[in-house]
């Protein structure tokens, strides 16, 4: 992908076979497991084959002029065909149908290929958003500080804008390794003094329609971190309409459970506000 930090996400078949291995699944066989992989290429095969044509060509411009590949032939890629399988159920015309109007989106919503800060001003003014380093699987590290929220005055086409402007600066950051050959970021949201005025479902909506439909299998896992009582309704009516993988990548976490977040961030990357031993660094758009 192209973006201002970092370089080109690249993966391997084995390295992309090895993540698909979920660890919550029951250990297949390994004759099992070697026809599962020779199934998912097929399929990846026949993606790439479905993208080779005028709407494939299209797709692959709108997201190099949206900033996302460096070069159309990206598009075709294993890794990005791969990506964009696994969050469709390895439906073949599912997948193709959503990487051609997340190509559309993408060329709309940054036709200058980035979201232009001067678009975010009020946002980024607010100083709520963090990107502390990597965790111990190379991900990206976002902390937005929700308190730091007004979602009474905000404006929800800003806000949407700022999201992605969040998530493009984290994939841009994505360390690939073994650990993380999907170039996933992890996400603290952290709720301490949350009040009223920073209750905001409609943002919440709008950050978790962003993650399924064009920010794919860019989240690792999210933390939300220290919630107030109010936090509880909001969540119990919104949590169910969530897709089942992304709520099993969402964990509520207590101050007394921080020794949590030192499995998951090394203590000299960790602020100090979350049990580690780092000052919280300048927030984004500052840094």
């Amino acid at each position: 992908p192209r973006h201002s930090r970092g370089h080109p996400v690249e993966f391997t078949s084995a390295t992309i076979a090895a993540a698909d291995m979920a660890p919550s699944l029951p250990a297949a066989a390994p004759a099992e497991a070697s026809q599962r992989d020779l199934d998912k290429d097929a399929k990846i095969k026949e993606l790439r084959e479905k993208l080779t044509g005028e709407a494939g060509d299209k797709a692959g411009q709108q997201l190099v002029q949206g900033g996302e590949l460096q070069t159309a032939s990206e598009l075709t890629g294993d890794a990005f065909l791969h990506r964009w399988l696994r969050a469709r159920g390895w439906d073949i015309e599912r997948a193709y149908n959503a990487i051609v109007r997340h190509a559309e989106w993408r060329v709309t919503m940054m036709p200058n290929g980035k979201v232009d800060e001067a678009s975010i001003a009020n946002e980024l003014a607010c100083e709520k958003v963090y990107i502390h380093g990597h965790d111990r699987k190379g991900r990206p590290l976002m902390i937005i500080q929700v308190k730091k929220h007004n979602g009474w005055t905000r404006n929800l086409e800003e806000l949407e804008r700022l999201c992605c402007y969040i998530l493009d600066e984290c994939v841009g950051r994505v360390q690939v390794s073994e650990v993380n050959p999907r170039g996933q970021c992890c996400a603290l949201l952290d709720l301490t003094d949350m009040g009223a005025l920073s209750m905001d479902i409609q943002a919440i909506k709008t950050l978790f329609a962003l993650l399924g439909e064009h920010y794919v299998e860019r989240l690792g896992a999210m933390y939300f971190y220290n919630p107030p009582y109010i936090f509880w309704g909001a969540w119990n009516t919104l949590s169910p309409l969530l897709p089942e993988p992304t709520r099993n990548k969402i964990k509520v976490i207590d101050p007394s459970q921080n020794s949590e977040l030192l499995e998951l961030v090394d203590p000299d990357i960790l602020p100090k506000e979350y049990g580690g031993n780092a000052p919280l660094g300048a927030p984004l758009g500052k840094a």
